[in-house]
């Protein structure tokens, strides 16, 4: 497996790997930890290969439980310290797993439970290198990543060996900047998908991994005393975490001096935040780029340019990487024409072979492509294509009906923040008796504007009344200092919701 060969190549040298507050560990470090718990699983499991779960947040340890489950011929099951107890004893309900990392006391039941203390025995062992025979193959599941489901049950992504070097070889015309080393923004819980662009490209072209964890994003003047540290090249998150930095004056190409690049996923990038970065940020390109979990964190890129600001399109999602092909069909499943807008079907070698144990699921949402005889992903977005770049317009399923009128949220969320002095916009439907009686929308302010709630509502609906109807004009508006984040990184709309 490519991570693997290039964590041996950049053992012999004298970088380092990963930087955590004033803790650090070197490549050397990383491999020789990841051959003893390898050397450990192989021991301990024999040839039992059910994933290994690995609870925590971002301590050092994580990477080489990772690496060592995939030296040892099985996957992993990252699962983040913030996910609810419920909901952790749901994942391993489902995954019942023989060992688990247990480095925050989840309390899940397992024959073989390892806390902070004793893996660290294990870590600490010698260890020589593990051989290839025993390494993950191609097809088979280098890790689970739970995400929510829509009857509460967690769904678990399986991704195979062979999805991570599909992805790896699409994203690399993208994230190549040329760099061999330098220090890439390590703030994605490694729950979340696009914590692989750290751990799989990045260190893989022996990048440093500059560590930002929760306590720091809620502490701005920890997080920006970090960032000023930090000397990272290359940033990679959610557009929430930009959005939350640019309310500082201090976030400038002073505070980051090296950066040499921006990717924005997981969420809508708007204009203005894009626009801010830009200004911020002079000459550092700026990528906006999407992938569901499905099929390997990212399938589309695309850098943002002044002319697509000045356009009345919402910004483009990106150009559909070599490997990958994107078709946007009908309800019929026909290919749409350039402009026309459909489900967006994803086929190639880095989609997913389906949810854990979930036949009912995968019969759904995947299929096997009869022109490739590849796997198939149905995404649910809205897209449609145009001169090559793909255009996200919002979810299937997040359409409501509301008095007769169907109404896509996203799209009222699109018109909100084009209005002067909302950086941030998310609209839900309020609900009386199980149907949708009217829509609240909750805003981030770029600059107070000393109003009070009924006269920025007025305003904002004066605002609005010129590009939307009636109908899709939200009846309350809330304004938030900050929006929730979950651990993902993204707007946290169970916490909004509880505020209705």
């Amino acid at each position: 497996m490519f991570i693997l060969e290039k964590l041996a190549q950049y053992a012999r040298t004298e970088r380092t790997a990963i930087v955590y507050g004033e803790d650090s560990l070197s490549f050397a470090a990383l491999e020789q930890r990841s051959n003893a718990f390898a050397r450990y699983l192989l021991d301990t499991l024999a040839d039992d290969h059910t994933p290994v779960m690995i609870y925590g947040h971002k301590e050092l340890a994580i990477p080489a439980c990772m690496f060592g489950c995939l030296k040892s011929g099985r996957g992993y099951v990252p699962v983040d310290t913030t996910f609810p107890p419920e909901r952790v004893q749901r994942i391993a309900e489902q995954v019942q797993p023989k060992l688990v990392v247990d480095l925050a006391g989840c309390g899940v039941k397992a024959p073989t439970v390892l806390d902070a203390a004793a893996l660290e025995q294990v870590l600490s062992l010698p260890a020589e290198t593990v051989s290839r025979e025993n390494w993950i193959a191609p097809d088979q599941t280098a890790y689970i990543l739970f995400t929510s489901g829509s009857t509460g049950t967690p769904k678990g992504v399986q991704i195979t060996a062979g999805n991570l070097a599909a992805f790896r070889e699409g994203v690399a015309p993208w994230f190549n900047l040329g760099l061999d080393g330098g220090r890439f923004l390590n703030e994605i819980s490694y729950s979340f998908d696009v914590s692989v662009c750290a751990l799989y490209d990045a260190l893989g072209r022996g990048m440093t991994l500059y560590t930002v964890d929760k306590q720091m994003l809620g502490d701005p003047k920890t997080l920006f005393a970090a960032l000023r540290q930090s000397g990272i090249d290359a940033w990679v998150s959610t557009p929430s975490l930009a959005e939350i930095c640019v309310q500082s004056e201090q976030f400038t190409s002073q505070l980051l001096p090296q950066v040499k690049q921006f990717v924005f996923c997981g969420e809508v990038l708007t204009k203005k935040l894009t626009e801010q970065m830009m200004e911020r940020f002079p000459g550092v390109p700026i990528l906006n780029a999407y992938g569901p979990t499905e099929a390997t964190v990212l399938v589309t890129a695309a850098e943002m340019t002044k002319d697509m600001l000045q356009s009345d399109r919402p910004l483009p999602i990106g150009y559909a990487f070599e490997n990958v092909a994107a078709r946007i069909v009908s309800d019929s499943g026909a290919v749409l024409p350039d402009g026309e807008a459909g489900e967006l079907l994803l086929v190639g070698e880095s989609v997913s072979p389906g949810y854990f144990g979930r036949p009912d699921l995968n019969a759904k949402s995947f299929f096997t492509d009869e022109e490739t005889g590849q796997q198939g992903y149905h995404t649910g977005d809205l897209c449609y294509r145009l001169n090559g770049l793909i255009y996200y317009c919002g979810r299937l399923d997040s359409q409501v009906k509301l008095n007769g009128f169907r109404v896509e949220l996203e799209d009222v969320e699109h018109h909100l923040v084009r209005v002067d002095n909302i950086a941030r916009a998310a609209v839900l439907p309020v609900m009386t008796d199980g149907k949708v009686t009217s829509l609240t929308a909750f805003v981030l302010l770029e600059h107070p504007d000393g109003l009070s709630s009924l006269k920025r509502g007025q305003a904002i609906k004066a605002a609005l009344a010129g590009v939307l109807p009636s109908y899709m004009i939200p009846r309350k508006f809330i304004a938030l200092d900050a929006f929730p984040l979950n651990t993902n990184g993204k707007v946290d709309k169970k916490s909004l919701a509880a505020l209705l």
